[in-house]
Parts: structure tokens; sequence; C-alpha cells
């Protein structure tokens, strides 16, 4: 009779555990539900961009007159930068261009020993602009590191001034837009949603420049002329803040609450 009375009882105990379980009195995690697929293209880089950089840079030039004579200036630049990118799988591929102020000047000059009189040419970078190409990689969705390389075009004075060297005295100037190439680098961080900051160095070669320089002066037969050969070249390293027009905010965290089964 005990032996019954317990098995009817152990009965009874599962029935209530069951009843309970089955009432919400345990509670349980809900079904894991995987976080939806990420984009394989589109990001926060994706899209039209525009905005301000300034910085410094150093130049340099190289007068050919038979001999090569050398200088260098460093100077400030500040201006604007355009682009559009397209973000796919971790890669970015972009266009930009931008336009800049630029102050370096720089003088080569040879002094006569016999006649105590100097000559000395100018070369002066005013300005330039670039149409390059980007490629980078985007990492954690807010920062991208990038190499850009293009066209570079500018705008440069030449000039020349002969102070009785050899027994001539006559000057002139030639201005010009260059075109040459460029190639550098950089990064872009997220800041917000629609604001980057944006650090780069750039290498600028415009090559060589043959002027002609003709000029009434004294110690001339009638007309001064002068041929020289320039190249120039300069570095910029920059830093400013780009407005992200197609910027899209990132994701939220899947929610992975529980609550008690039913």
């Amino acid at each position: 009779m005990k032996i019954f009375q317990i098995v009817i009882a152990g009965i009874f105990f599962l029935l209530g555990a069951s009843s309970a379980y089955a009432g919400g009195d345990l509670t349980d995690y809900r079904p894991y539900t995987p976080p939806p697929a990420a984009r394989s293209c589109g990001g926060p880089f994706s899209g039209f961009y525009a905005g301000g950089l300034i910085g410094f840079g150093g130049a340099s030039t190289k007068t050919d007159v038979g001999i090569e004579l050398k200088d260098n200036d460093r100077g400030f630049t500040g201006g604007g930068v355009a682009g559009y990118n397209w973000q796919c799988n971790g890669w970015l591929f972009g266009a930009e261009s931008d336009i800049n102020y630029f102050n370096a000047d720089m003088t080569t000059g040879i002094t006569c020993p016999t006649c105590g009189g100097t000559i000395s040419f100018g070369s002066e970078i005013n300005w330039y602009g670039t149409v390059r190409g980007r490629v980078g990689l985007v990492g954690d969705e807010n920062f991208l590191v990038f190499a850009t390389a293009g066209l570079a075009y500018g705008g440069l004075d030449h000039s020349i001034n002969s102070n009785n060297f050899n027994g001539v005295t006559f000057s002139g100037t030639q201005s010009d837009t260059a075109v040459g190439w460029t190639a550098g680098g950089g990064i872009d961080y997220l800041l917000s949603d629609n604001w980057a900051f944006r650090a780069d160095a750039m290498y600028v070669d415009f090559g060589s420049t043959d002027e002609t320089f003709t000029s009434t002066g004294t110690g001339c037969p009638g007309t001064c002329t002068a041929s020289v050969s320039y190249d120039d070249s300069f570095w910029v390293a920059r830093v400013g803040l780009t407005y992200l027009f197609g910027a899209t905010p990132a994701a939220p965290a899947p929610d992975y609450d529980y609550a008690p089964m039913k």
C-alpha cells in the first residue's frame, strides 16, 4: 500500500511541474533570429561630398641655362574639394577634384665674376588644381584609408632679371597654366553621419617648361632674347572637413532580449 501511495504522489508532482512550465512560471530565451545580411554595396562614404582643406607645402624649381640652378620655398595652401564615392564590400572607388591657393616663390641666380653683374630667374606657384581617382579600404564603417593619383594643373609665373650681366640689362615675365601629374594618399574619419575629418598629402610635378623672354634693354642689338628651362614640382600636406550628402546612418544592433515563453 505504501508503495502505491508513493507512486501516486510522484505522478501528481510531475503533473504539477508540467503545469507550472506550461503556465509561464519558467522563463526561456526567444528563438535566435540572425541579424539582417549586410549590404554588399553602399555605406556611409557613398555618394557626393564637398569640403575645405588647409595646410602647407614645399616647392622646388630647377632652372637650366647651360648650368642647373636650384631653389626651394615653403608656403601656405588652402582650397575646396568635391567628389563622388562608390563603396562596395569594404572597398571604395571614387573620383575627386580640388582647387587651391598656394604661395611658393623661388629665385635662382648667377653673379658675373668679371663684370660684377647679376642675372636671376624666378619661379612662382600661385594656385593649383587636380582631377584624381581614389581607391581605398573602409574599416569599422567609419574609417577610410586611400591612395589617389591623376592630373594636376596650376598657375606659374616665370621671370628673368639681368642687371648688367655681361653688359646686358633687361627683364621679362611669362605667366603659364602648367599641366602635370599628382599622386598621394590620406585618411577620412567619420565624425557623425554626415561630417568626416580628412588628412592627406600629395606630390605634384609640372615637369619642364621652356620659356623665351624677349624685351628691350641695354647692351643688346635691338631686342634682348633669352631662353630658359624651368622644372617645377611641390608637395602639400592638408587637413580639413568634408560633408557627405549621401551618408546613411549605421544599422541598429539586433535586439536579443528575452521574455517568458507562452
